[in-house]
């Protein structure tokens, strides 16, 4: 993996999405566009079973509460350089330890760690897609495996409406999104996550 497939720098004039945040504006493309997630072969514990399986505690061999060692013995990975502001997708992240990967079929992981534990995972498709037939093709897919999502639901970011479906348990959140001409999914152990959120509350207030 060489330095340059960890830049994600989106043209707005052609496939762009435009995140600013508290004064920090970052615009990121990949590739051919699209932002995605891995979606065939996505059931991470195990082979689906049916509607109502499980939802992964991760994704493929990356589990929830993994160091970054322990990851990195399954599969290869390297640290995001957070001062290049391109170099990652979530980028209201606060105070991010990310690592990422390329995949066997041309797909980007990325692993954001908190407390040097995993509990959250992106993965980005690079190709294009412009409207929403691979979000609608994917909806029916993690429905057909985990059963009818909790919410569905819209948001405005930036002047782009984004639709969220979302599958959660108490321990884990499945959320496919579609917005600006992408597709993406985002898995999130849900103790970790709203542990970091407490604490960076605790630290604002201090």
């Amino acid at each position: 993996m060489g330095g340059s497939s960890f830049r994600p720098v989106w043209n707005w004039r052609m496939t762009g999405w435009c995140f600013i945040s508290s004064g920090i504006s970052a615009r990121w493309r990949l590739g051919g566009g699209l932002v995605g997630l891995v979606l065939l072969g996505l059931a991470a514990v195990g082979p689906a079973v049916g509607a109502g399986t499980p939802l992964p505690r991760g994704l493929d061999a990356a589990r929830w509460g993994m160091t970054v060692d322990e990851l990195r013995r399954q599969v290869p990975i390297e640290k995001v350089d957070l001062n290049d502001p391109f170099s990652h997708a979530e980028h209201l992240e606060q105070e991010p330890e990310i690592y990422a990967r390329e995949t066997a079929d041309g797909k980007r992981a990325e692993y954001y760690f908190y407390n040097g534990e995993l509990y959250k995972i992106f993965v980005i498709h690079a190709r294009n897609q412009r409207d929403p037939a691979l979000y609608h093709q994917l909806v029916q897919q993690l429905t057909a495996i985990y059963g009818p999502p909790q919410r569905t639901y819209e948001e405005v970011v930036f002047g782009l409406k984004i639709t969220h479906t979302v599958w959660e348990e108490p321990t884990t959140r499945v959320d496919l999104r579609f917005g600006g001409g992408f597709v993406f999914q985002v898995h999130t152990d849900r103790i970790r996550s709203d542990a970091k959120e407490t604490a960076s509350k605790r630290k604002k207030s201090i």
